[in-house]
């Protein structure tokens, strides 16, 4: 008997390489991609071996032109079973600064990436009323910042999408679910300048690890939640900044980040 397989992207560390970890240890096989050849090779060896299933590899760069397109077509004809949409990057600074061609990245990454996915698993999963995706969105759909713009707007794009498509899929046998993570321990925000000594629990600001993340979410899936925000702390920070009164919060995160990043939101 064939083992489900599960398909993640941007699974050479962190959240993603969490989440093959754990459906490789449920009994899936694996397709998962990276852009780091070494790295993900790494992943994929340690996994098998750790877990004796079949994992994949598929290197892909989500926002060149046909990368996504090498993706679809290593996937074809098989039984997806698990789609997981992580890959990601992020890109700070004041939108009338940005570099278009990175925001154009973006939103390829995050929002065209994982609609394209989508539409090439969800006919087998349709056929059979079985199958799961997962979207990686962000807790920046809530907690918005200036500098921040591009990054928290396809992440709800993301999320937004994911409840319509949650909707799209009733009675299907197809569930949809966002997960929207709050700091992490991964080499997302080492690519974005912050050093590893400053990621670290400041009142009520804590930092989760991959793993934490995965186990939440997948419980979150069981109950049947279309949104997981994973972690007690991300939750009811999301929550308490949601009642305030938008113009209030504009002003309290325009000075809070004036006095914490004012080098990347002190250009007018």
């Amino acid at each position: 008997m064939e083992n489900k397989i599960a398909v993640v992207t941007g699974a050479t560390s962190g959240i993603g390489a969490a989440y093959a970890g754990k459906f490789a240890k449920m009994g899936y096989d694996l397709i998962i991609t990276g852009r780091r050849k070494e790295k993900i090779e790494e992943t994929a060896a340690r996994i098998c071996g750790k877990y004796n299933v079949k994992a994949e590899v598929v290197l892909a760069e989500l926002s060149e032109p046909g990368e996504v397109k090498k993706v679809t077509e290593f996937i074809k004809g098989k039984k997806i079973e698990v789609l997981i949409n992580n890959a990601g990057f992020g890109a700070t600074g004041l939108y009338q600064g940005a570099d278009p061609a990175v925001m154009e990245k973006l939103a390829k990454v995050n929002v065209s990436a994982p609609m394209e996915l989508i539409r090439a698993v969800l006919p087998g999963m349709l056929e059979r009323g079985s199958g799961t995706i997962i979207n990686i969105s962000s807790e920046s759909v809530f907690m918005i910042v200036p500098g921040n713009a591009v990054y928290s707007g396809v992440k709800s794009f993301l999320k937004t999408f994911t409840e319509g498509l949650y909707m799209d899929l009733m009675g299907t046998g197809v569930k949809a679910m966002a997960v929207c993570p709050g700091l992490t321990h991964t080499d997302f925000h080492e690519k974005m300048g912050m050093e590893k000594a400053r990621q670290t629990d400041r009142g009520p600001v804590k930092w989760m690890a991959p793993e934490e993340v995965v186990d939440i979410s997948l419980k979150d899936l069981e109950k049947g939640k279309v949104v997981s925000v994973p972690g007690f702390h991300t939750k009811m920070l999301t929550r308490l900044f949601n009642l305030m009164p938008r113009k209030s919060y504009y002003k309290f995160m325009y000075q809070f980040s004036q006095k914490n990043f004012g080098r990347k939101t002190d250009q007018r």
